[in-house]
């Protein structure tokens, strides 16, 4: 398709009917008097403002990475679902203050033949944005708040492959190992495995595109997904109008449907809102347990005296990254387990880690700093650089040197 992917189309035709049809709604919404058409109207002027920010941010989010962004900007299509899941709440809102208003002073629909028939067209607009978008309907895409059903499809084919794979590409799938070049590696005894190695680093790199790009499609279809259930609205409305005619019926109907679709709206953009929200955030995904890893990474690996400075956060999709401060004996110890340390968090779905190994020669050295759980290579202005650094004062940390200089 040119400069332009399946998405990237899908968006931009989707972009053109939205905001040829919202005109339409916009002026036989006012003409008619209909706060339920008005506020399909306005919902259809946010489905617009989405697709925008989705083609944008998807599109934005595929610049490599440079020496001002080192991440590149994968998280342009974290903010875009942020932005389109507050664009819906903000909608929500005003449509049920509109709605309220309509309660108190209540005003009588005209024309509902006209309106039923904008509904119609409305919902058939919608009906080719669902079908565009189907693919995008579920959160549970991500798998990090649901039983994490993705992720462990993704790690299954990570483990197809891991046998065959020789080494990660940086530009595919983003690698952190700071430890040694054997454990960055991944060498394994397999021999002619270079052509495999390149086609399952595709295979990491278009699992990891589909993943990031979910959630900012998921806005998308929300906005779609609400727009038609505002179009059906509409349609009862009107028919509801247009036969019955009981007064009372006719001039609460409309406000009380608004308000109906105001909640639906509110109940499936929140979702979407908080999942967004906690990766910008940098939240730990809610299928990892970081007192869990720590635990069983002290048991799991032999070598391992204690571990601190665990910090495991989501980039974007499944991209999980993970740092951490690891106690050895001295650097052959840690030499013979690198490697199955990287393995260890790449059983539990984490990719990219980055690992600071620290070294006690000294029994009694390595004894005191395990209990106080201190940093050995602490920032040389201790006291001044702890409130700067990541985790702030180390209290245990403080207590320990205060004990050693104390004669």
């Amino acid at each position: 398709m040119g400069r332009y992917t399946g998405k990237s189309c899908r968006l931009a035709v989707m972009l053109i009917l939205t905001f040829s049809f919202f005109l339409v709604e916009i002026v036989f919404g006012y003409v008619t008097n209909s706060t339920a058409l008005v506020a399909d109207s306005f919902h259809m002027l946010s489905d617009v403002l989405a697709l925008f920010i989705a083609f944008f941010c998807m599109k934005f989010s595929k610049k490599s990475p440079s020496n001002k962004n080192t991440f590149g900007w994968i998280r342009a299509e974290v903010l875009g679902a942020l932005i389109n899941s507050v664009f819906l709440l903000a909608l929500c809102f005003s449509i049920f203050i509109e709605a309220i208003k309509r309660l108190l002073e209540p005003e009588e629909i005209e024309h509902p033949l006209q309106i039923l028939i904008v509904g119609v067209l409305g919902f058939l607009v919608n009906i080719i944005g669902i079908f565009m978008f189907h693919g995008h309907a579920s959160l549970n895409g991500h798998g990090h708040s649901h039983g994490s059903r993705f992720a462990d499809r993704i790690n299954e084919e990570f483990e197809e492959s891991y046998e065959q794979l020789n080494s990660i590409s940086e530009a595919h799938s983003i690698s952190f190992l700071s430890d040694s070049n054997e454990a960055n590696n991944f060498k394994r005894p397999n021999g002619n495995s270079s052509a495999k190695s390149e086609k399952n680093s595709k295979l990491i790199s278009n699992v990891n595109m589909v993943s990031s790009t979910q959630m900012n499609m998921h806005g998308v279809f929300l906005h779609i997904l609400g727009d038609a259930l505002g179009s059906v609205i509409v349609i009862v409305n009107a028919i509801i109008c247009w036969q019955v005619n009981n007064t009372s019926l006719r001039k609460y109907l409309d406000p009380s449907l608004s308000l109906f679709l105001a909640l639906i709206i509110t109940a499936t953009t929140l979702p979407l809102f908080k999942e967004s929200a906690l990766i910008l955030l940098q939240t730990v995904p809610t299928h990892i347990n970081v007192k869990d890893i720590r635990l069983k990474l002290l048991k799991s690996i032999d070598g391992v005296i204690a571990v601190h400075e665990l910090h495991i956060w989501r980039l974007a999709g499944n991209k999980i990254i993970a740092t951490a401060h690891i106690h050895c004996k001295n650097l052959e110890d840690y030499m013979k387990i690198a490697e199955q340390v990287k393995e260890f968090f790449h059983k539990e779905g984490i990719h990219s880690t980055t690992i600071q190994p620290e070294f006690f020669e000294d029994t009694a050295a390595r004894k005191s700093t395990v209990v106080s759980n201190s940093c050995a290579l602490e920032c040389p202005g201790q006291k001044a650089c702890a409130p700067s650094t990541c985790c702030g004062p180390n209290e245990n940390s403080k207590s320990s040197s205060t004990s050693s200089e104390s004669p």
